[in-house]
């Protein structure tokens, strides 16, 4: 299992996280938040994987569009970027797809997914988190279990300049006690990147962990 968790692409940590467990000559998949018109996102996010000598060559998003085949195709690459966007339209569109199994059994054959911001938090196994990041739960979902694919909560474009004491204070007031130990919240500035495997964590920049408790710094 590999996973690249981080808030922003252009990043120097997240690039590091990326080209740590990426080579050049990468070929990547595209899953968007939502339907993307014009591509912009998926055009900006093209551009930035060529700087790093990796080719973002397959774009699906489940809204419309969508096919089996296109599925197909994105679940044969060597790895997936799930786009940052709205985390519960997102959320809202794996299940509706039902294919909260099929990124696990990705992962199980060797797959790597790359999370931006709701796409990392899609990998958790909670959304509960994504208010504190200013995301509205308008489609009203009650069920917010997603991809559970670490035991951890993740928590994109956090402001640390206070080292996370305000994050952490409004965390402890939103999410019960015993979700945050069993699944600590990781604190993520724009500025930082996460690789998780099996073996645990591995911070770049300056992440946070949140256990409910106390403060870490993630090394």
């Amino acid at each position: 299992m590999t996973l690249v968790l981080m808030s922003d692409l252009r990043g120097a940590a997240s690039q590091a996280a990326i080209t740590e467990v990426l080579g050049e000559g990468t070929s990547l998949g595209y899953l968007a938040s939502g339907h993307e018109p014009e591509l912009s996102y998926y055009g900006a996010t093209q551009k930035q994987y060529a700087e790093l000598g990796m080719s973002l060559c397959h774009y699906l998003d489940l809204e419309q569009g969508y096919t089996l085949a296109g599925l197909d195709t994105l679940l044969s690459c060597q790895a997936i970027h799930l786009a940052g966007g709205d985390t519960f339209q997102f959320l809202a569109q794996l299940q509706a797809r039902g294919l909260m199994e099929s990124f696990k059994a990705y992962l199980n054959r060797g797959g790597i997914l790359i999370g931006l911001s709701a796409g990392a938090m899609l990998m958790t196994p909670t959304i509960a988190c994504a208010s504190l990041c200013g995301d509205v739960n308008h489609l009203g979902l009650s069920d917010l279990r997603a991809l559970a694919l670490l035991p951890y909560q993740f928590l994109p474009h956090s402001d640390l300049s206070d080292g996370g004491v305000a994050l952490s204070v409004q965390a402890a007031s939103l999410l019960e006690a015993s979700t945050l130990a069993e699944y600590p919240l990781i604190l993520c500035s724009d500025e930082d990147a996460v690789i998780a495997t099996k073996t645990g964590l591995r911070g770049f920049g300056q992440p946070l962990l949140f256990d409910g408790v106390g403060l870490m710094a993630l090394a």
